[in-house]
């Protein structure tokens, strides 16, 4: 009887155990796929700068970035770009080393696909005319510009210099400078640097005879975000108040603001609003030692403009004296005058017409005016206003409209 037990529980256990491998046989979510190994036929191209796109040709790529894994002399490259089945493209990374490329795609072992040079990123430091009527920031056709950097290397096939689009011709190349003659009819703007393919973005130059905002090439510190003079010890306060602006005059009757918290023996501030990152002046909710009104406060930039017709726009994003003595100006020579002088001794002038909040809309003030010779002018504000008062502005355009 025992034996006839035995008997039947090994074919019961012999029945269930074929069963389950009869299940694993048939269930195909149990099979294992194989990724094939990559065959690249080709990189190019094998040299550039950081940020080159290199495209890898070959087969079993896939049509996904995810698994792809490339290296320029050991440092992965953070941007692939794209990848096809035969073809990937991938972004040369930031302190990648001359050397060895690798490709790897999923758990398959890492396999070289060539050398790739890596080329000195190239910088510029400055750009300057020779223009000894305006100085280095104005260029017309035929002067000479000095292009100032590193790694522009000694072949002139290799590098092209242009003025906002404009090609300009390269009369000397250095690995550190560059000699340019300034084209004809090339606008105001950048002038960008190609070496090898890599692009220089550089400051502007201005071409006089070209129209369109020149703010930049007469003014500094024009529009957000605004820079400030640093605090002298003991200004800050709270650091909620005034500060002066960099690169502004700003006359001792503008400063009346002592910041709350702040030692008013430290000197009083005024002209820029940090906090809401904007220029202009304030009299009251100040700290102890405040003034308590502004006569003939002034704050300006003198700057020379050649002859034609400009427009000036000045944008402000909070006033409450637009009918007070608070004028925009721009003002023949050095200084700005006195607001009861402005009407008569100003080349344009126009007061801040409409109060506004902060919830309101900007509201902006646009001057006309010709100048019929290269003329040293202030553009600014002069101010007489009392106390809970204040005006704040965003930015200022300077347009020239026609050359004369």
């Amino acid at each position: 009887m025992r034996q006839i037990i035995k008997n039947s529980i090994n074919l019961l256990i012999f029945a269930l155990v074929a069963t389950l491998f009869s299940g694993c046989e048939e269930d195909p979510k149990f099979s294992k796929y194989v990724y094939p190994q990559a065959e690249v036929s080709q990189m190019y191209p094998s040299s550039g700068y950081v940020t080159e796109q290199v495209t890898i040709i070959g087969n079993n790529f896939g049509d996904r970035t995810e698994p792809v894994k490339v290296t320029f002399g050991g440092i992965p490259a953070k941007n692939v770009l794209s990848c096809k089945n035969n073809a990937i493209v991938v972004e040369v990374p930031e302190g990648a080393l001359t050397g060895e490329v690798t490709l790897q795609l999923w758990t398959n072992p890492a396999i070289s696909i060539g050398t790739f040079t890596v080329f000195p990123t190239p910088t510029l430091i400055s750009i300057a005319s020779d223009n000894a009527d305006f100085g280095p920031t104005v260029a017309v056709p035929g002067d000479i510009v000095t292009i100032i950097g590193t790694g522009f290397g000694t072949d002139q096939d290799a590098v092209s210099v242009s003025f906002n689009g404009t090609p300009a011709k390269i009369t000397s190349l250095e690995d550190e400078m560059i000699v340019v003659e300034t084209p004809e009819d090339y606008k105001s703007g950048a002038v960008l640097v190609t070496i090898n393919g890599y692009t220089l973005t550089g400051t502007g130059l201005m071409n006089p005879n070209s129209v369109g905002d020149v703010t930049m090439f007469y003014l500094k510190n024009y529009k957000r975000p605004f820079t400030q003079v640093p605090y002298e010890s003991g200004q800050i306060g709270d650091g909620k108040g005034l500060a002066i602006p960099t690169d502004w005059i700003v006359n001792d009757a503008a400063k009346v603001f002592v910041n709350k918290n702040a030692d008013a023996a430290a000197g009083k501030v005024g002209g820029m609003f940090p906090g809401a990152n904007a220029l202009g002046m304030q009299v009251g909710w100040g700290g102890t030692g405040s003034g308590t009104s502004i006569t003939n406060g002034k704050m300006y930039q003198t700057t020379t403009l050649p002859s034609g017709v400009y427009t000036l726009e000045v944008t402000y994003v909070e006033c409450n004296v637009s009918t007070d003595a608070t004028y925009i100006v721009v003002a023949a020579g050095v200084g700005l005058p006195d607001t009861d002088q402005v009407e008569s001794s100003s080349i344009v002038f126009t007061k801040f017409t409409q109060n506004i909040g902060a919830s309101n809309p900007a509201v902006t003030e646009t001057l006309e005016f010709t100048l019929d010779n290269n003329t040293e002018v202030s553009i600014g504000m002069s101010a007489t206003f009392g106390n809970n008062k204040y005006i704040k502005i965003s930015d200022i355009k300077l347009n020239l409209i026609e050359k004369r």
